[in-house]
């Protein structure tokens, strides 16, 4: 926890919220009326001792309460007055902080405007008949992000039912890795009255798995690794045994299209999957024993580098925490295919990632850890962990695709990583790089990779000049 936090608006909406006056909540902290309007108003930090004061106070959730969101609602609203439809009133980033500081709920209830007239305007593109397809609010990509982003990659449903089925599976077969295909294929074949086969290549082709209802039988490939065997059979006992508790949560996040649906339901299924390998708190002690030393973790459960990262993002119970990883995969020419914000990391929505970030230099060491201390244009600094991940087969005329991810935190939570100890604890370590959010909400001038206009800016063509990158910026 920083010594320091600025979250004044999370202070005054709570005030607000249990209907206290300024005057009955200082006396309740035992300070001055004053002291707490220069609090909510970020003219003052909240210390750690005044935010210890606030939890014997009242009933709150210290860590929660801590963390400041007000980055994540900025790197929002930048995107927003980016946007061509509001390019003549150019809208400076310290205009933007100045108003998340002082109206947080009037700049959230901006975005939302902003996001219920991008999916109108994609609609009407689409209804126009031009060909194109919405990529904001209208896309059921984006939809189920939001709502993963909104749970913070928490299901406490999931997180029982994995545990009840753990049970079902027997003790010796919880956090230690011991669960293979053959005992899950015994399992399903006593409990479900399923059989599972292992199947060659040459009858599964690109499937990787499948479902046979009426033969009751489930196909997994051969070309899939221990740990991906494993994930999809679990997925599939998901779909299977898990359905009211998915459509459960599919209800009470509200998405109505069938195309969301099907896709939050694959996303919670494959949540079950690995909580069932990686329970919660025998994973969140290892982590913390382990210092989350990755490679050690993914031999102890039986899982993959990747399956391990994500489940690093899902650590999230509120009486138990673990670190608020951010987690984000690319491909070689830079395309997101998942993504989670957490830990005052946000992503842009539209375009892409910075290219001075190190996930995009992890495909020229295939499989090598690489590490990044980095700073945003706002002061935040965060430790990334970066690689590529094995590639999946694939037949022989189809090249298999390349990823890479990233896990990531803000820096003062890097001392317990076992990776970060270099950065961390050496003297004059070096500067952390200069990274931003995306080009168009990044104000970094001078930075040489630019590909887009940052937010109130022009653009300016001197012929007797050439600065280095495709932009000479001035400013309006």
């Amino acid at each position: 926890m920083q010594d320091k936090i600025l979250v004044g608006h999370k202070l005054r909406r709570f005030r607000q919220s249990v209907s206290m006056s300024q005057t009955a909540m200082a006396d309740a902290l035992d300070i001055s009326p004053s002291y707490l309007n220069l609090l909510e108003h970020n003219q003052r930090p909240l210390t750690v001792s005044l935010l210890l004061r606030l939890g014997n106070a009242f009933d709150i959730d210290l860590k929660e309460f801590a963390e400041d969101d007000s980055a994540a609602l900025t790197t929002e609203l930048g995107e927003v007055f980016s946007d061509p439809v509001l390019a003549n009133e150019p809208i400076s980033r310290r205009e933007i902080q100045d108003l998340v500081t002082a109206a947080p709920g009037a700049a959230r209830s901006i975005a939302n405007l902003f996001q219920a007239y991008r999916k109108v305007r994609a609609e009407l593109e689409i209804a126009a008949g031009d060909g194109r397809v919405g990529t904001e609010a209208n896309n059921p990509v984006e939809r189920v992000r939001d709502v993963l982003q909104r749970a913070n990659n928490y299901f406490a449903e999931m997180e029982e039912a994995a545990e009840d089925f753990n049970l079902a599976l027997g003790k010796a077969a919880i956090g230690d890795g011991s669960v293979d295909v053959e005992h899950l294929a015994a399992y399903a074949r006593s409990e479900l009255g399923l059989r599972v086969r292992v199947m060659p290549v040459s009858v599964m082709g690109t499937q990787l798995r499948r479902y046979d209802q009426h033969r009751r039988e489930i196909l997994i490939s051969e070309s899939l690794r221990r740990p991906q065997r494993l994930f999809h059979l679990l997925v599939q006992f998901a779909l299977i045994t898990q359905s009211k508790a998915i459509d459960s949560l599919i209800t009470a996040h509200d998405l109505t299209d069938a195309t969301s649906q099907s896709l939050f339901r694959i996303s919670l299924a494959s949540y079950f999957a690995g909580a069932v390998m990686m329970p919660y708190e025998p994973f969140l002690n290892a982590a913390r024993e382990l210092r989350h030393d990755l490679g050690l973790l993914g031999r102890r459960f039986g899982a993959s580098f990747e399956q391990v990262c994500h489940r690093l993002t899902s650590l999230n119970a509120p009486s138990s925490r673990g670190i608020p990883f951010f987690f984000i995969r690319v491909d070689d020419a830079g395309n997101i295919s998942k993504r989670l914000a957490a830990g005052g990391m946000q992503f842009a929505k539209h375009g892409g990632t910075c290219p001075k970030w190190t996930v995009h230099k992890a495909f020229r060491s295939p499989e090598q850890l690489l590490f990044q201390t980095a700073e945003l244009p706002n002061g935040q600094k965060f430790f990334t962990i970066a690689r590529t991940v094995p590639r999946q087969w694939s037949p022989p005329d189809e090249p298999a695709p390349e990823f890479a991810v990233a896990l990531g935190c803000e820096m003062h939570h890097a001392r317990d990583i076992v990776y970060a100890d270099r950065f961390v604890q050496t003297k004059g370590a070096t500067p952390p790089d200069p990274i931003g959010i995306g080009c168009a909400v990044c104000e970094r001038m001078e930075c040489a990779q630019r590909a887009h206009l940052p937010i109130g800016h022009e653009v300016r063509f001197d012929g007797h000049m050439r600065r280095v990158g495709l932009y000479d910026l001035g400013v309006k």
